[in-house]
């Protein structure tokens, strides 16, 4: 597929978008910058498109997603209801990164909503957005156009680098203005609710409305910690291939001076991102610097509006350049709300996040090891997969083969079809599944129901732990070889055993 690429012109040219608009309306996927991040637009009418989405960005059903409009006026048919405090908050702050979380209206399918009677509903204010959702003349879904788990895209490139040849259309307006997404807030609860942090801060609803809210912290469910009712609460997010690491300020240190004593020791390839005057400090102690370090500084002194800015550009860019460790600014105070959610939640270490399922107190988690014949096509797939959604949990996965010589390499087309999805797997080798290997692994999940038999009756103590992709749930089905195929049958496998891996999930917390 070729991906076109619309440059936008100021001021905008409303017929412009025309095209981009008309294929939006008719199902195919545009991405578009809002004023938060890049999204990846459907119509938010078509089901098959609504599941496009999740298709490409490889995001968990149960994962909600954002309808844009133009104005509170096309409400009709997306909300069921309008709740008393929206158009209090609907003047101060839209159109603009504030997401309301409303009942949801006969025309929003179920795959909007991830199934729950509410949707959320957002105005953009970024030109370009505008122009296209008119021109499609429908309210438009938009997830942010990354794969799954990655960091946000602020850039047009970022969508590139993720969807190049997988999507029709890419509208570049360049960077976005504000970098992360909008703050969400729950209008169905009494009180109102901050169901994910953005640059609307719960100051400023009180300051600008009156309206008191609070965190969804303070009074979650069990239910809404198993099914959120907003995306960006459950999953993994936001996470570079590098290993992120937060940097805050210490009494009695310079920040610069916090830096140097996070980082003088790195032996890896190592990645820094602050201010340029940060930089300029720090560039003082040369000698003792890291040899192999690169720097990401946004212009002028250390800034929170700056830092949020150019956040997810900097985790991207210095992947690109091969760093295995991230040093990040952090900030301090209720304003760096989003900023720091975003952060933590790249670096792992947020502990007062919502926990992934499974990760209950006293959950034992282990090893899950998928089996298929070689172990060069299907089964390393499903452990790239499964690690890169769930790598965050108490679970991780491995893979053998049953009839298999030690080490040959992973296909060239499995390593495409996991690269599309932002996946790296190379250098990864087969290796024949063992006693040892049943023996440690918590659940053995084969690709088909022969495979499960043959293990079953060659290793009879494991049968038990020993199941087929088949078994997972009612839709699950045995995943049949790529292997000799093109690119169409191994891009069919890894969606397969991608749908599966979230019923996977669920039967390991049953477990």
């Amino acid at each position: 597929m070729e991906t076109r690429v619309l440059l936008v012109e100021h001021p905008i040219e409303q017929s412009l978008f025309a095209e981009a608009g008309t294929a939006l309306a008719n199902g195919r996927i545009v991405a578009f910058p809002t004023e938060t991040v890049y999204g990846l637009g459907a119509s938010a009418y078509l089901p098959a498109s609504v599941r496009e989405i999740f298709r490409l960005k490889g995001r968990p059903s149960d994962n909600p997603l954002i309808v844009h409009l133009l104005s509170a006026d096309d409400l009709e048919g997306v909300v069921s209801s309008v709740p008393p405090a929206f158009r209090v908050l609907y003047d101060a702050f839209s159109p603009g990164p504030l997401t309301y979380v409303m009942p949801r209206g006969e025309r929003i399918p179920p795959e909007v909503s991830a199934g729950l009677p509410t949707v959320a509903v957002r105005f953009p204010s970024q030109p370009a957005a505008r122009a296209l959702i008119a021109a499609a003349g429908v309210p438009v879904v938009a997830p942010s156009a990354n794969v799954s788990g990655r960091p946000s895209p602020t850039r047009a490139r970022h969508v590139l680098d993720d969807f190049a040849g997988r999507i029709p259309w890419v509208i570049d307006d360049g960077p976005c203005e504000v970098g992360l997404e909008s703050t969400v807030i729950d209008l169905t609860s009494d009180p109102i609710r901050i169901l994910r942090p953005g640059v609307v801060t719960a100051e400023a609803i009180l300051m600008k409305t009156g309206i008191e809210v609070v965190s969804w912290k303070d009074t979650a469910t069990e239910e809404e910690m198993e099914r959120p009712p907003a995306p960006g609460m459950k999953y993994r997010h936001y996470a570079p291939k590098a290993e992120v690491h937060i940097v805050l300020p210490e009494k009695d240190r310079s920040f610069a001076g916090s830096f140097l004593e996070a980082i003088r020791d790195s032996e890896a390839r190592t990645g820094v991102f602050f201010s340029e005057s940060t930089w300029n400090e720090l560039r003082k102690y040369a000698e003792t610097l890291p040899p192999a370090l690169d720097v990401y500084t946004y212009e002028g002194e250390r800034d929170l509006t700056r830092a949020a800015r150019f956040l997810f550009d900097a985790m991207r860019t210095l992947d690109e350049r091969g760093v295995e460790h991230i040093y990040a600014e952090g900030f301090e105070g209720d304003e760096a709300a989003a900023y720091m959610d975003r952060l933590t939640h790249a670096a792992g270490a947020a502990d007062d996040r919502i926990p992934e399922a499974g990760t209950e107190p006293g959950a034992s988690g282990g090893l899950i090891l998928f089996i298929c014949e070689g172990n060069t096509c299907r089964s390393p797939m499903a452990e790239a997969l499964f690690n890169d959604r769930f790598g965050g949990t108490i679970w991780r996965a491995a893979s053998a083969g049953l009839s298999t010589v030690p080490g040959w390499p992973v296909s060239d087309q499995t390593l495409q079809a996991l690269r599309e999805f932002g996946i790296e797997a190379e250098g990864k080798v087969s290796k024949p599944v063992d006693l040892s290997m049943l023996k440690e692994a918590k659940l053995v999940v084969t690709m088909t129901t022969g495979q499960r038999e043959r293990l079953r009756e060659a290793a009879p103590a494991f049968s038990e732990k020993i199941i087929s992709m088949a078994d997972i749930s009612a839709h699950a089905r045995d995943i049949a070889d790529p292997f000799g195929e093109g690119m169409a049958s191994y891009r069919r496998v890894r969606d397969q055993i991608n749908e599966s891996l979230e019923d996977l999930f669920s039967l390991l917390q049953q477990r």
